[in-house]
């Protein structure tokens, strides 16, 4: 397996613009296409299979394993320990991977490192409930602005925050609030993740963490 470079490749997709035909679909496995099943609106389940679809296309440019062979597993979970943590391929080792999806964009990411990457849609109203799930510093911050502004510095909290516990493995289910992402620079300490500089499709608010080299 070749690995990836470690300076992260970062692709997006607008899934708008992408027809999956049959060949696409059987490159999905059978875990992707009963997911794909379960959705009750065609949009939904379109949006789905192409994202997978093209993450498959994605690995197997940086992998030379064709599609439809790729397997993946869930490493554990670093607080509870249960198989629920980043996604990875079978067999282990480089190269590794994120993905978001956000109405139509889709954000990929692959690294020689662990990677997290997140995507939001701008929505239209303020997301200010969020700041209760804040760490106490960002949520200080972000208290002393005025709208939008509140309202933007709040959807960067969130997708800095998702993308970094995407990159450590443990998901939104656990740690929001255990570090600031909105100050002390773009090391995350308690982490181990940095956040890297990435530029969302316009309406789009992303973010980018890398982890550390074994």
């Amino acid at each position: 397996m070749m690995a990836a470079a470690m300076t992260p490749d970062v692709r997006w997709f607008d899934v708008s613009e992408v027809s999956l035909g049959s060949s696409g679909v059987l490159d999905l496995g059978p875990q992707e296409r009963a997911r794909a099943a379960a959705f009750a609106f065609a949009e939904d389940r379109h949006r789905y299979q192409v994202a997978h679809a093209l993450l498959r296309q994605v690995l197997a440019a940086h992998t030379g394993i064709p599609p439809a062979r790729l397997r993946f597993t869930r490493q554990p979970c670093p607080r509870c320990g249960a198989a629920r943590g980043r996604p990875a391929l079978a067999g282990g080792g480089a190269p590794h991977f994120s993905m978001a999806r956000s109405g139509d964009a889709v954000a990929i990411a692959v690294a020689g490192v662990p990677v997290g990457i997140d995507i939001e849609r701008i929505p239209p109203g303020c997301t200010c409930e969020l700041a209760g799930v804040m760490h106490g510093d960002d949520a200080s911050q972000v208290g002393r602005l005025s709208e939008p502004r509140r309202h933007a510095a709040i959807l960067r909290w969130w997708v800095r925050a998702e993308a970094v516990l995407k990159c450590t493995g443990a998901g939104i289910a656990h740690g929001m609030a255990d570090f600031p992402v909105l100050s002390g620079g773009p090391i995350v300490p308690a982490a181990g993740c940095r956040l890297t500089p990435l530029t969302a499709p316009p309406g789009y608010a992303a973010a980018l963490a890398l982890g550390s080299a074994p």
